[in-house]
């Protein structure tokens, strides 16, 4: 009896040995297949950010949280996921969450001032900037970013002052002395930028804003030779940009060394074709030359893009078919010119050099009394206008016009 009592026993102990170790798997395993859940999702959720799967990573992050909505890492990542996406107020928000998760993990405020930053908000942006820098003084890209705030509201001198702050923590930081030239040209501050200018060149400046600007301060200055020699090493590390071809054609063309700027802006154009600067540019050069269809052809094409900021185009234009003797294209053009400028008293002149020369005599009149309106004392216009009166025999205004041009 005693013997069957014991297998019983033994088997309750056992069952229930079983039951409780069964009880504790059941409190367990929600939490522990949880955990393995969240970082299955945050993993995955990773791996698709690197393979710019955005939407998919995004997926991921999201399960993650809803499994473990304060998980700082599934915040932090999918702020760099809506960022990527270009939803900046999205991360803006994780940004937030997290620094209300873990406030002293570093850089959020940093994170957060580049978030505002790219949203214009350029108060909030300074803020967690500042903040950023109570945390740690020397953070570099924190004061960088500050100079390029206050850049971009041209307050100069408050970008500078950031600037220096780094130049002083670290003179090697990347683009240092480019920032710094760059500021102290804008501020026409020409010294300064002359030495700041020439540390970047010497620290194998990438930045072609530090070569075209350092050479127009040696144009401003009329050292030409050290113009030429910047724009030459311009064109060297940079064989394929536009801009500096530009900028080497419009210096040799200020020389008038018109080879070397022709070359140049051929192949500015090459490599921007169309580009209206650069075929206004070629447009004066061909033109110096008496390639007159050339320059023609320049300039025809600068109207055909309604291009503003070069009206006088028509004025130029103009001037080239009346030395093709084109005298009616020449006129129409002068007329164009005058409707895009009335205060073109150049354009002015010439028309009424061209109604005379076409013997449009009134016409001729009409315009040269409109232009001494404007410039009571132009000699030209005064001896024009008695050449149009002799043409008309009415010799006592010829005289009077005559009297006041000498």
């Amino acid at each position: 009896m005693n013997f069957k009592k014991h297998p019983n026993l033994c088997i309750l102990r056992l069952w229930g040995a079983v039951g409780v170790c069964g009880l504790f798997i059941f409190l367990l395993a929600p939490t522990l297949f949880a955990e393995q859940n969240v970082t299955l999702h945050l993993n995955l959720g990773v791996a698709y950010y690197h393979q710019q799967q955005y939407e998919s990573a995004e997926q991921e992050l999201k399960k993650a949280l809803t499994i473990l909505p304060d998980s700082f890492e599934a915040h932090y990542n999918l702020h760099l996921v809506y960022l990527a996406q270009g939803k900046v107020a999205l991360a803006e928000h994780e940004l937030k969450t997290c620094l209300a998760l873990n406030p002293d993990y570093p850089e959020l405020h940093f994170q957060l001032g580049n978030v505002y930053f790219y949203q214009k908000k350029m108060a909030e942006a300074k803020e967690e900037y500042l903040q950023e820098l109570e945390k740690n003084p020397h953070h570099l890209f924190s004061l960088y970013n500050l100079s390029k705030l206050y850049e971009s509201q041209t307050i100069w001198e408050e970008a500078e002052r950031y600037l220096n702050r780094i130049e002083k923590i670290n003179p090697d930081f990347p683009a240092i002395y480019d920032e710094l030239g760059k500021l102290h040209y804008l501020m026409a501050n020409t010294e300064e930028a002359l030495v700041t200018l020439n540390r970047a060149l010497d620290k194998g400046s990438n930045d072609i804003h530090s070569y075209i600007y350092l050479a127009r301060i040696y144009q401003e200055k009329e050292n030409y030779k050290e113009a030429k020699g910047v724009m030459q090493k311009a064109v060297a590390k940079f064989p394929d940009n536009f801009h500096v071809h530009i900028e080497a054609g419009y210096l040799h063309l200020k020389l008038k060394e018109y080879s070397l700027a022709t070359e140049y802006l051929q192949k500015a154009l090459a490599l921007t074709p169309g580009d209206v600067a650069t075929m206004y540019y070629l447009g004066y050069i061909y033109t110096q030359l008496e390639q007159i269809d050339d320059a023609i052809a320049c300039y025809e094409f600068i109207i055909s893009t309604r291009e503003q900021g070069y009206e006088d185009t028509y004025f130029l234009l103009g001037n080239l078919y009346y030395g093709k003797n084109d005298l009616d294209k020449a006129a129409h053009l002068y007329l164009k010119e005058l409707e895009m400028n009335p205060q073109n008293t150049d354009a002015l002149f010439n028309l009424s050099h061209t109604y005379f020369q076409q013997g449009k005599l009134d016409e001729a009149e009409m315009s040269l009394r409109k232009l001494l309106e404007m410039k009571p004392d132009d000699t030209s216009a005064h001896l024009l206008l008695g050449d149009t009166y002799m043409q008309k025999n009415m010799y006592d205004k010829a005289i009077e016009a005559y009297e006041k041009a000498k």
